[in-house]
């Protein structure tokens, strides 16, 4: 092997895979970690993508995962194994790399699906493992856990702090991880966050080694609780820039579920102050002008950022950029999330800028809606997604829970929190969310296709004849939901004020009756529409005076009067009202109406209809 080759490890997690990454690393290569757990696909593209120079695998009594699959022809395979012993002493290569020489290629396929791989160098893995090490306090008495998959970048981040200080490394694949994180004396240990959620939840004896629990790879959305027997971190990074904040960092100034006021937990837990040696800049689309209070794109300085992706000018010099703050020579990563600083100085992780929708003309952060269901005693795990629904995108909410749920509970604990255009159509319940091959929450797979299923409805009853079917009719037309019953609601199945105005025009088109908008969200269910337009109905047709014969001995007289152009009148109709008064609360949150007695026949265009690219955001 030549300085600078690279090379494919097919390893599991594993003592093979600590030495064999020791040891190309002091030789000069490039480790490229390659999980056996993975799809031959992904293998193969991969491989063929670094321009590997070997593949180093284990012995198959060694090896965890799938069997290597077949790799081009004249590429060598080397195995590791570990029952061959060594007698002669081998001299460590000279000169040893330096700290600018290419270290790492990690294959990741980031939030968008496309494939990549960074490089990243010596130095990197040098500084790395140091504030690791450095923030999680690690000394060589710790027993840190390996949880992680061998491919992904976070093993690095397990494994480096770890061997940094000489600590314990303790490698499992646990059925009840809370019973191995007590019974093996883990004193510290990093955990996905869907799991996190789920860990930090659970009942925990008083006593016991475990010191410090850390979360990442996604957005937390839920508070532990206050007395856990040791510390719940959050770190957020890539792989491009490593470790950029974490919620222990500082530890005297530590934002944890210790040490949370009431104000903390009234947001989802932040990500922390940025670490020593990274300075995070939250800008606006030009990556130049800052957004102040608000919230912007997460752009990272740091002397720890990652050198390039491999084959992929364009996308480095669209991601790695010159640093505009920084000294001369200096770059700057955009990370594609959102974020904001709190006025401590802390930061808050408003997931990816991808992951800000718009939803009738307003801009909706997916993790505020997630957050929201989150606090649901009974939710462990939530995924926000927008989809879209013949030309309408509308949010749908995937959860877990140990309990069934049904979609009107959900509906009812967010509709006080959210402002409408937040409130998802529907609530569907799964087993588990479904991973990607980073342990991340895949969002391309949700919602599933029977997502409908989870629209929120009441008790069935059916409609009954006459108007109410009639109704029913055109809430399943507006709304395309198959079957709608008697007291049904019309915002719980979907509904939103855009749709109450059609609701409107149909009612008035189809049944012959216009009303108000106010009367109409106050309690838009088919029995109670119905009731009313029967009501109104009745009451229009006996408003008029009966018509009475004149004095038969009297005849009028006739004036003159100037003549008045009159405008071409519309057929008067009845109008729906509430019968006495024009509010009825029945426990619902206030619908507030886009416009009332808006005629079907000269609609007024809400500006959301105008498309989001015409308005400003809220």
């Amino acid at each position: 092997m030549r300085r600078g080759d690279l090379v494919a490890t097919y390893l599991g997690r594993s003592v093979e895979w600590v030495v064999g990454m020791l040891g190309w690393l002091k030789a000069g290569g490039v480790c490229m970690p390659l999980d056996p757990a993975l799809p031959a696909e992904r293998f193969d593209r991969t491989l063929r993508a670094g321009h590997a120079v070997a593949v180093v695998t284990s012995a198959p009594a060694l090896r965890t995962g799938n069997p290597l699959p077949s790799v081009p022809e004249g590429l060598p395979v080397l195995t590791l194994d570990a029952g061959v012993p060594t007698t002669e002493a081998v001299p460590d290569p000279r000169p040893l790399p330096s700290r600018e020489e290419l270290a790492y290629a990690m294959f990741t396929s980031g939030s968008s699906g496309e494939a990549k791989i960074v490089l990243a160098q010596h130095s990197w893995l040098a500084l790395s493992a140091a504030r690791s090490a450095t923030i999680n306090a690690t000394t060589a008495a710790d027993r840190g856990s390996w949880l992680g998959a061998a491919g992904a970048g976070i093993a690095l981040h397990e494994v480096g702090g770890l061997l940094w200080q000489g600590a314990h490394v303790v490698i499992a694949s646990p059925p009840a991880l809370r019973d191995w994180l007590l019974s093996e004396r883990i004193t510290q240990s990093f955990v996905i966050t869907p799991v996190g959620e789920v860990l930090q939840n659970l009942p925990w004896p008083r006593e016991c080694n475990l010191r410090l629990l850390t979360l990442g790879g996604d957005r937390l959305n839920r508070w532990g609780p206050a007395d856990l027997p040791f510390e719940v971190a959050v770190s957020y990074g890539s792989l491009e820039a490593f470790q950029i904040a974490n919620s222990c960092y500082p530890w005297t100034d530590r934002c944890t579920p210790a040490t949370a006021t009431d104000a903390d937990r009234e947001a989802a837990p932040p990500v922390g102050r940025p670490i020593d040696g990274v300075t995070v800049h939250l800008l606006e689309e030009d990556g130049l002008t800052s957004v102040g209070d608000g919230i912007g794109e997460v752009w990272i300085g740091s002397d720890c950022l990652s050198l390039r992706y491999l084959g992929d000018p364009a996308q480095t010099a669209d991601r790695f950029r010159p640093n505009p703050f920084g000294a001369p020579g200096s770059r700057i990563y955009r990370s594609g999330d959102a974020g904001r600083f709190r006025s401590d100085g802390i930061l808050e992780h408003h997931v990816r800028i991808d992951g800000i929708v718009k939803i009738r003309g307003h801009r909706v952060e997916l993790g505020d809606v997630e957050w929201a269901l989150g606090l649901h005693p009974d939710v462990r795990q939530v995924a926000v997604v927008a989809t879209m629904d013949g030309d309408q995108r509308k949010l749908v909410a995937c959860f877990v829970s140990e309990r069934e749920i049904a979609p009107l509970e959900l509906r009812n604990h967010v509709v006080g929190r959210l402002p409408d255009w937040m409130v998802p159509v529907a609530y569907v319940q799964l087993d588990e969310l479904p991973l990607n091959t980073n342990n991340k929450i895949d969002r391309r797979r949700l919602p599933p296709a029977d997502w409908k299923r989870g629209h929120p409805a009441r008790a069935w009853r059916a409609p009954s004849p006459g108007t109410e079917i009639e109704l029913a009719r055109l809430f399943a037309d507006l709304l395309q939901v198959e079957r709608v019953g008697a007291d049904d609601h019309f915002l719980e199945l979907g509904g939103d004020s855009l749709l109450l105005v059609r609701l409107q025009g149909r009612i008035e088109q189809d049944l012959g009756v216009r009303g108000e908008m106010t009367d109409l969200a106050d309690d838009p269910t088919i029995s109670a529409l119905a009731r009313l337009i029967s009501a109104n109905t009745s009451a229009a047709g006996s408003a008029l005076p009966p018509i009475t014969p004149g004095d038969a001995g009297h005849r009028p007289q006739l004036h003159r009067t100037p003549t008045v152009r009159r405008t071409p009148q519309l057929r008067r109709t009845p109008q729906i009202r509430k019968p006495g008064g024009r509010h009825d609360h029945r426990g619902h949150a206030r619908h507030r109406p886009v416009g009332n007695r808006i005629r079907p026949s000269r609609p007024r265009l809400h500006p959301a209809d105008r498309g989001a690219d015409q308005q400003q955001d809220p």
